[in-house]
């Protein structure tokens, strides 16, 4: 499966509950500064899909400084409960807050992949989403690099948007 909504398209209005209990409306939560929105498989995952998220959510929290004086705001997003990712989140010591999409309402309205194992459902990979202020998709990574993760973010909401090309055969 591959995202339904590219650069360009406006993040849509999803209700997500965060560790410290806030409900958070997506759409209207970027619109107040740029944002990153990392969506991984957390706290109740084992092996290497584990692995994967866990070094994305190091790569955030050892560039969230960086991240805050650009002006981006941090989420992180799984399908875990918001008692598992509270759990995670206090353990991690994590900068920012994580957001429980539980019910998978962000994941299948923007078509992240997800994995099941028993009654255990999490994103296949980490996804980061790069969202400017006015709602706007940047830029997409499906393919998270951790080590340039925080570069390609800043890269991605400071750069402007490239204007679409004209059809050649339009006059």
């Amino acid at each position: 499966m591959s995202m339904k909504l590219t650069v360009g398209d406006p993040i849509p209005s999803v209700g997500l509950r965060a560790t410290d209990g806030y409900l958070l409306n997506l759409r209207s939560w970027v619109t107040k500064q740029p944002a990153v929105l990392l969506f991984f498989a957390g706290p109740t995952l084992t092996g290497a899909a584990r692995r994967r998220g866990l070094r994305t959510i190091d790569a955030l929290t050892a560039g969230h400084d960086r991240l805050r004086e650009a002006g981006i705001a941090v989420a992180a997003i799984s399908c875990d409960s918001e008692q598992q990712q509270t759990a995670f989140a206090t353990k991690h010591q994590l900068p920012f807050l994580l957001y429980s999409d539980e019910r998978r309402s962000a994941v299948e309205m923007l078509g992240i992949e997800t994995i099941v194992d028993g009654e255990n459902v999490n994103v296949a990979q980490p996804i980061a989403i790069a969202v400017d202020r006015e709602g706007i998709i940047r830029a997409v990574m499906e393919r998270v690099a951790p080590d340039s993760l925080v570069d390609q973010v800043v890269r991605a909401l400071s750069e402007p948007i490239p204007a679409v090309a004209e059809d050649a055969t339009t006059g």
